[in-house]
């Protein structure tokens, strides 16, 4: 056997999320039927974060054991003139055989997009949250630019409240059953004027690992700040001992992005 592992990018609109399911479109699936017509046999494959349905990669590690020896080049030209348009490998690579990138994870960094102003962006429709009229109170002035529809300067506290290593149960959906909810977040940033674009604003989150929908918890809970709906204290509050109810919502999938992963933690 031979392992491979691989940069993946996805555009995560038309797939229920990252792992095979019996009924639904999988990024796992896909990639698994892309690697078999290859390699003449099926081969799991492993990833380093399991993206829920909508939600999008620019940087997913995934890996796989392959019983055919080609080489990576091979592998990208193979995979990518067989993925449908909306995956593509960006690298692929040799690795030990069984490698399991979540486990090698050291930390991820996630992008979440909101797109600000009284009317809607089509070309933005699958890949930001639009926060129109009925969802920020405009604070007067030039109703396209960031700190005309929300409070910035509030939404920045907050975000450097987030930092640091924190007990985010309220950050997370009931459905994370896992036995801690301690995080440590070392990344918290709320970025105006992303990609050169007054009305979009995104809010970067890295960390060293995540609970379920915690970060679209984080961003529906600044986005409630930046609306003076919640305050930075109410951030504080959250973290000291709060509950999910008493959080923001949650950001819907679309506009989140996996951005990176950064490798390094196994420790052989």
């Amino acid at each position: 056997m031979f392992g491979i592992r691989l940069i993946v990018t996805y555009d995560g609109t038309e797939f229920e999320g990252w792992q095979s399911q019996p009924n639904g479109r999988t990024v796992q699936a896909t990639l698994e039927e892309a690697i078999e017509a290859i390699a003449g046999a099926r081969c799991e494959v492993r990833c380093a974060s399991r993206t829920d349905s909508g939600v999008h990669a620019l940087g997913q590690i995934a890996a796989f054991d392959s019983p055919r020896a080609i080489a990576p080049h091979g592998w990208e030209r193979g995979l990518n003139s067989s993925l449908p348009p909306d995956v593509a490998v960006k690298r692929a690579e040799p690795c030990e055989v069984g490698y399991a990138p979540r486990y090698d994870a050291a930390a991820k960094t996630y992008r979440y997009y909101l797109h600000l102003g009284p009317a809607r962006d089509p070309l933005l429709r699958r890949y930001a949250w639009h926060l129109g009229a009925k969802l920020a109170r405009p604070l007067g002035g030039k109703p396209t630019r960031a700190a005309e529809w929300l409070n910035i300067d509030a939404m920045r506290e907050a975000a450097g409240i987030l930092e640091g290593q924190h007990d985010f149960r309220a950050f997370k959906t009931s459905r994370d059953l896992r036995p801690t909810s301690v995080r440590t977040l070392t990344r918290v940033a709320v970025l105006e004027s992303y990609g050169g674009r007054e009305d979009v604003l995104a809010i970067e989150v890295r960390g060293t690992a995540f609970l379920h929908n915690m970060v679209r918890i984080i961003t529906g809970t600044l986005v409630d700040v930046g609306r003076e709906h919640l305050t930075p204290a109410d951030v504080r509050t959250l973290l000291d001992g709060g509950v999910r109810a008493e959080a923001g919502q949650t950001a819907p999938a679309h506009g989140l992005f996996l951005v990176e992963v950064e490798l390094g933690r196994r420790r052989d």
